[in-house]
C-alpha cells in the first residue's frame, strides 16, 4: 500500500480531510461534533485548513450553537509514518449560553471500493472479535447492534479497527494521551445516565454507516450508546464536563491506514504500535513472584478441611476457598473440582509445595484430596462429576463461579437477595431447566485429570507409586477416545453415559462451533497421557483435536467457550480464558508431534490472547478500594465480552508459563512481552503483610476488579460477585482457582528456566539485546 497523505477537500457540512493510502480512504467528514447535557447535537466540517508544512495540516473549526455556547476546536493532523496520521486536538470554551454540561466528538468514515457491511472485520479489545457472531446468525450476539462505543477505561490498548476481507484494508482510531484522572459516579448520577462529571475518560467507537463503509469515532468526555455498563437491557449512557468559559480540552487520537493479510495480523500490528505509543512497562507490584506463592500457599492451606466418615462416609476432603476477602467466612461448603474451585490444581500445586518446603502434612492433605477425587467423583467410564455438598452428601451440577449462589439459595427470593434482581431474573428460566439436567463441562473434567496426572508423575520423582491416579486418568483418557467426533472434536458437556449435551441452546451452543467448544480443554490430558503410557492413540486424537482448533478457531478468528458461568445472554461466549487454554493447547500439540502447523496456529491464538490485555494503567475515583491500595490495570486481561473492559479476572495467572513456551519456540520476544507484564501486573491484587487491601490475610486475591462499570445500576444485593458494582471496586469474592492458578505457573517458570527473573529469562531465550525495556 502507498504511504499515507492528508489532503482538505469541501464537503457538506464545510471542509473535510482525507486520509488516503493507495485506494482506500479514510475521511474525516464530520470531524467536529458537539453535543451538550439539554439534547443538542451539532456536527460540522472545518472552517478553516492551512498547510503548516513537514506533512502538518491545522484545521480550525468554530462553534457557535444557538442558546449562546461558542467554541473553538483546533486540530493538527501530522503524518508520522506511512501508515498513521496523529490528530492533536485542542478545543477552547470560548463563550456560555444556558447549557451546563458539554461533549466533544471526532468522527470519519472510510472510503472503499467494493466493502460490504455484513464483511467487514471488527476489533474493540475485549469486547469484540470479527463479528461476535459465533451462533452464526448474522446478528452481534451480546448487544445485538455492531453500533459499538466504549469507555476509554474499558479499552486496554486505547483502540478500535475494522478491517474489509476483500481488499485487506485495515483502518483505526487510537487515543494515545493516556487518561490520567477520574472521579467517582453517584448513584442518583448511575440512575440519570446523562450527567456532568469531572474526568479524562473518553470513549472510541465504530458502527455501520450507508455504502457498506464504517464509521470510526472518539468522544470527550465518554458516551456509549448501547452498553451493558448499567443494565442487561443495554441502555446508553454518557458524561458531559461543566460548560465554564475559558475551559480547555487536550487529547490526541491517531488514525492508521494500512493493508494486512487476515484479521489476527491486524489486531497484532495495532496492538504493539500502541505498546510502544502507550509507553508500556513491566509493572512493579510490591511483592515479589517467590513471596506471593509464599502467601498463597499459606491461605490455601488455611482452607482446608477433611471430613471424618462418621461425617460422611464418602470421607470428603478439599480446600474450600469460596469466601468473602473481608470476614474470610466461606460461602457454602461446596467442593468443586476444576473450574472455580480447582481442587486437582490445588492439591497438586500444594503438593508441590510440600516437597519444597520439606513439609509431609501439605503432601498428605494434597493427596487426600486427590484420592477423593478418584474414589468419589469419577464413574467407571470415566466421566466425572464436579461439585460435592458435604452437607447434603450429595453431587450437584452446573451453577459454579459467579453462579455459586445458585448453589446454596434456599429459593428463587433467596437468589435474588444473593445475586440482585437484574442478575437473577436474567438466568432463573434457564437454572430451572438446568435443575433437570445431569452431567458436568468438559473443561472441569480436564481440569481434575490434568493436574491429578502431573501429581502422579511429580510423587513418581520422588519414589511414591499412585497408580490409582494414573488409572484415573487413563479411565477419562478412555473416556475422550470414546467421545471424540470423526472430525476431532467435543462437546462443551456430556451426561454420565458420556452423550454430548445440546440443550438448552443458550447453556451448551447454539451453533456447531459453540457446541464443540469443548475441544479446546482435552489436548494438555491427551499429549500426558501418551508421554506416561505410550498409547499412540492419545497422541492421535490430540492430532485430530488440533486440527479441529486450527479450523474452526484460529483460521476464522472465533474463539469461544473458555468460562462455564455467565451473568446473561448466553454461557457461550468470547472470552479471554477460552483462548488461554486454545494457546495451552497448541502448544501441547506442537511439544508432542513437532507439526509446524500447531505452533503458528498457537502464535497466531497468542496474538489475540495478547490483545485482552491492558496495556496502560487506569486511573481510579480517589476514594475507591483500588486507588487506595495503588491497583495498576496494566498486564490485567479482560474476562469476557459482556462484561468487556469493565471487568478484569486472574484466569491469566495460571497460562504465563504456556505464553512463554509459544514465545520460546517461535522465537519472538515480542510475546514474551506480554507475558511478562501479566505475570508482574496479575500481583497487584494479591493483599500482603505491607498492603492488605482491607482483607484479613495476605494471601488473598479475589476472582477479579472493576476498571469501569458492568451491570453497575444501584441494586441490593448480598453476594454480588461483579454485579451491583462500580468502578474501583473489586468483585467481594474470592474462590480456590486464583492461588492455585499463579502458583502453577510460577512453578512451572522456575521448573523450567531455573528462575522466576524475568530478565534474566529474556536473556536465556533471546540474548542479552533483549533486556525489558
Amino acid at each position: 500500500m502507498a504511504p499515507i497523505s492528508v489532503r482538505p477537500h469541501l464537503g457538506s457540512s464545510g471542509i473535510s480531510v482525507g486520509l488516503t493510502a493507495g485506494e482506500a480512504t479514510f475521511s474525516l467528514d464530520r470531524p467536529v461534533q458537539v453535543a451538550t447535557l439539554d439534547g443538542t447535537r451539532l456536527t460540522a466540517g472545518y472552517d478553516t485548513v492551512s498547510n503548516e508544512g513537514g506533512g502538518v495540516l491545522h484545521a480550525v473549526a468554530e462553534v457557535n450553537l444557538q442558546e449562546g455556547t461558542g467554541l473553538r476546536i483546533d486540530d493538527l493532523l501530522t503524518v508520522t509514518d506511512g501508515a498513521t496520521v496523529r490528530i492533536e486536538r485542542s478545543v477552547q470554551v470560548l463563550a456560555i449560553g444556558t447549557c451546563m454540561g458539554l461533549r466533544v466528538g471526532l468522527s470519519g468514515r472510510t472510503e472503499i471500493a467494493g466493502a460490504s457491511e455484513s464483511t467487514w472485520q471488527y476489533f474493540v479489545p475485549g469486547t469484540m472479535y470479527n463479528r461476535n457472531d459465533s451462533d452464526g446468525d448474522g446478528v452481534e450476539d451480546y448487544l445485538g447492534t455492531y453500533v459499538q462505543e466504549h469507555r476509554d477505561d474499558k479499552n486496554g490498548c486505547l483502540a478500535v479497527l475494522a478491517r474489509d476481507p476483500g481488499s485487506g484494508v485495515t483502518v483505526s482510531l487510537a487515543r494515545t494521551s493516556v487518561p490520567r484522572f477520574d472521579t467517582r459516579i453517584s448513584p442518583d448520577q448511575l440512575r440519570a445516565r446523562e450527567f456532568i462529571q469531572n474526568t479524562d475518560i473518553g470513549s472510541l467507537g465504530l458502527a455501520p454507516v450507508s455504502d457498506g463503509q464504517v464509521e470510526l469515532r472518539a468522544a470527550y468526555p465518554f458516551a456509549e450508546e448501547v452498553s451493558f455498563s448499567l443494565d442487561t437491557a443495554g441502555n446508553g449512557w454518557g458524561a458531559f464536563l461543566p460548560a465554564e468559559v475559558g475551559a480547555s480540552i487536550g487529547v490526541t487520537y491517531e488514525v492508521r491506514l494500512s493493508h494486512t493479510d487476515d484479521l489476527t495480523e491486524a489486531i497484532w500490528q495495532l496492538y504493539r504500535h500502541q505498546y510502544a505509543q502507550l509507553g508500556t512497562r513491566r509493572p512493579t507490584p510490591g511483592v515479589s513472584l517467590d513471596a506471593s506463592v509464599e502467601y498463597r500457599q499459606l491461605l490455601t492451606q488455611l482452607y482446608y478441611r477433611g471430613w471424618e466418615k462418621e461425617e460422611d462416609p464418602a470421607e470428603p476432603a478439599g480446600y474450600l476457598v469460596h469466601f468473602s476477602p473481608r470476614t474470610g467466612e466461606t460461602l457454602g461448603s461446596l467442593i468443586e473440582f476444576g473450574f472455580s474451585g480447582d481442587q486437582s490444581l490445588l492439591a497438586y500445586t500444594q503438593l508441590a509445595w510440600g516437597y519444597r518446603t520439606g513439609t509431609p502434612l501439605y503432601r498428605d492433605r494434597a493427596r487426600r484430596v486427590l484420592d477423593f477425587f478418584v474414589t468419589a467423583f469419577q464413574h467407571d467410564n470415566g466421566f466425572s462429576d464436579g461439585l460435592y455438598d458435604p452437607i447434603h452428601h450429595r453431587f450437584t451440577h452446573w451453577f459454579t463461579g459467579i453462579l455459586m449462589p445458585f448453589q446454596y439459595a434456599e429459593d428463587e427470593q433467596d437468589v435474588r437477595r444473593f445475586v440482585g434482581r437484574q442478575l437473577a431474573d436474567a438466568l432463573m428460566p434457564i437454572a430451572r431447566e438446568l435443575r433437570q439436567v445431569d452431567g458436568n463441562y468438559l473443561r472441569t473434567m480436564c481440569e481434575s485429570v490434568f493436574p491429578l496426572l502431573l501429581a502422579h508423575e511429580l510423587d513418581a520423582q520422588h519414589g511414591r507409586s499412585n497408580e490409582q491416579w494414573l488409572a484415573a486418568g487413563c479411565r477419562f483418557g478412555q473416556f475422550l477416545l470414546d467421545t471424540q467426533a470423526d472430525d476431532g472434536s467435543w462437546y462443551r458437556a456430556y451426561g454420565p453415559n458420556g452423550a454430548g449435551l445440546t440443550s438448552p441452546a443458550a447453556w451448551f451452543g447454539a451453533s456447531y462451533a459453540e457446541l464443540k467448544s469443548g475441544t479446546i480443554f482435552p489436548i494438555p490430558v491427551l499429549t500426558t497421557l501418551h508421554r506416561l503410557t505410550g498409547d499412540v492413540r492419545f497422541l492421535d486424537a490430540s492430532r485430530r483435536a488440533g486440527d479441529f482448533l486450527l479450523r474452526t478457531f484460529v483460521e476464522p478468528t472465533l474463539y469461544v467457550g473458555g468460562l462455564n458461568d455467565t451473568t446473561h445472554i448466553k454461557s457461550v461466549k468470547t472470552d479471554s480464558v477460552g483462548v488461554m487454554f486454545l494457546v495451552r493447547s497448541l502448544r501441547y500439540a506442537f511439544e508432542a508431534t513437532g507439526e509446524e502447523r500447531f505452533l503458528a496456529g498457537a502464535v497466531k491464538a497468542a496474538k489475540i490472547l495478547a490483545s485482552w490485555v491492558y496495556l496502560w494503567d487506569v486511573p481510579f475515583p480517589a476514594e475507591s478500594l483500588l486507588a487506595a491500595s495503588g491497583f495498576k490495570s496494566t498486564g490485567w486481561a479482560v474476562c469476557d465480552v459482556i462484561a468487556a473492559g469493565g471487568y478484569l479476572d486472574n484466569e491469566f495467572l495460571e497460562f504465563t508459563g504456556d505464553l512463554i513456551a509459544v514465545a520460546a519456540h517461535a522465537g519472538d520476544s515480542e510475546l514474551f512481552d506480554i507475558a511478562d507484564i501479566v505475570e508482574h501486573g496479575m500481583q497487584y491484587a494479591l493483599s500482603t503483610p505491607d498492603n492488605d487491601h482491607g482483607y484479613v490475610a495476605p494471601g488473598i486475591q479475589c476472582e477479579g476488579v472493576m476498571t469501569a462499570y458492568w451491570l453497575s445500576a444501584p441494586d441490593t444485593t448480598q453476594f454480588s460477585g461483579a454485579v451491583n458494582k462500580a468502578k474501583g471496586d473489586d468483585n467481594d469474592t474470592c474462590n480456590a482457582l486464583t492461588n492455585g492458578q499463579a502458583t502453577y505457573a510460577i512453578y512451572e517458570i522456575a521448573d523450567t528456566y531455573g528462575t522466576t527473573d524475568f530478565d534474566d529469562i529474556r536473556r536465556m531465550l533471546f540474548g542479552p539485546a533483549n533486556d525489558a525495556g
